[in-house]
């Protein structure tokens, strides 16, 4: 009889280099399977609780407090070890009532911090895309997979302040002049800064930003930052 369905397994040598994992303790890691994050910038969920926030001592373990339904991801509960957890998604460990964010921090891709219980409805998602549906309507495409249609004009590049699990825009967060800004990928992953200017992309270039912070500038492709807050705020949420 032929093998059903992909395989559930990596190497552990073949994990995303930011992965917070020992390399040479086992061979094998949990996979990411697809449907939310792209696998280079996403842990698997049971990776997460194992070897990062270190709740469970093994894989054991972590099916059995997931299959309980005790883990929930963006305020939904989630029983697969292989799903994908990436930027700005909350985790929510009932037993021991604490919610972790993930975010970039010190140039690592993703880091949990925790946050407090008000804070677990709300997540800040980035615009990715935007199609034009049936009824003549905007469905638009966020960063982690998921989807809204609204009839908010918005625009890519844009953020919004959703509201979880009913994916309701609490608040729209436009990319311009004097955002707030996190820098998600690259050598400065995790720092804040404003927006000083825009710039369209070329044939050659795409559309970038200059930023300031820490008292200088830096041109950064649109691709590896979010918007967190409007001119003259602070985050909207916890992200550092």
């Amino acid at each position: 009889m032929g093998k059903k369905g992909g395989q559930t397994t990596i190497k552990r040598q073949s994990a995303p280099l930011f992965w917070d994992i020992k390399r040479k303790e086992g061979r094998f890691i949990p996979k990411i399977h697809p449907g939310t994050h792209s696998k280079d910038h996403a842990y698997a969920l049971g990776v997460l609780l194992r070897d990062v926030l270190k709740v469970v001592q093994n894989s054991k373990e972590g099916k059995n407090i997931l299959n309980d339904g005790k883990i929930r991801v963006d305020n939904v509960p989630r029983y697969n070890p292989n799903f994908a957890v990436g930027l700005m998604d909350t985790i929510e460990l009932i037993p021991s009532k604490q919610v972790f964010r993930l975010v970039p921090k010190d140039s690592s891709l993703l880091h949990p911090i925790e946050i407090n219980e008000d804070e677990k409805h709300f997540k800040l998602v980035k615009i990715i895309r935007k199609n034009i549906v049936k009824g003549n309507k905007i469905q638009y495409g966020f960063h982690d997979g998921k989807t809204k249609i609204s009839e908010n004009m918005l625009q890519v590049g844009d953020s919004c302040l959703l509201k979880t699990p009913e994916l309701e825009i609490a608040e729209h967060l436009k990319l311009s002049n004097n955002s707030l800004i996190l820098i998600t990928r690259g050598d400065n992953a995790g720092k804040l800064g404003r927006v000083q200017e825009i710039k369209e992309g070329t044939f050659s270039l795409p559309k970038r930003v200059i930023a300031s912070f820490e008292s200088k500038n830096l041109e950064i492709p649109i691709e590896m930052i979010m918007v967190i807050g409007n001119e003259n705020e602070n985050p909207r949420i916890k992200v550092s």
